[in-house]
């Protein structure tokens, strides 16, 4: 078992710095204005656990290794930033083993500031190289590997 990250905007420990003015800014207005822009992708998790946060929303409790066993669960957890009125529907996230697609799963994400929380589940049933793509249309935005043993 690795080191668990702590979930990002936890109640507990110090606050953040504050960003500048410009980083507030231009947040601000690309959430207000960014909507034919995209989605922005913060995170992509591979996930053993899900669980649910204080408000209920989806969180990695917790994450892989660099290496699972067959038969694990393998879990593609992503959090993106979603502009204001934009609603996409173009979005997938797919499982690959040795190089060779075994699952995809379309997902559509609706505007939020805090984090568009996803989830996506397959089983490693093979051992080998696992690797999740996630992807816009056809823009790959993201990617991980892990291995995984017999």
């Amino acid at each position: 078992g690795g080191a668990v990250d702590p979930a990002p905007a936890g109640p507990g420990g110090p606050p953040p710095p504050a960003p500048s003015a410009v980083d507030v800014k231009k947040v601000t207005e690309y959430y207000l204005r960014g909507k034919d822009v995209g989605p922005i992708l913060m995170e992509l998790v591979i996930c053993k656990k899900m669980g649910k946060s204080a408000d209920n929303k989806s969180v990695c409790e917790e994450k892989h290794g660099d290496t699972l066993k067959k038969g694990d669960p393998l879990i593609a957890f992503t959090r993106f930033f979603v502009p204001k009125g934009a609603k996409y529907e173009d979005l997938k996230v797919k499982f690959l083993l040795n190089g060779e697609v075994r699952s995809t799963s379309d997902f559509t994400l609706q505007e939020s500031w805090t984090g568009y929380g996803n989830y996506k589940q397959t089983t490693a049933s093979k051992a080998g190289t696992w690797e999740i793509l996630v992807l816009r249309g056809d823009s790959q935005l993201a990617s991980a590997k892990v291995n995984v043993v017999e």
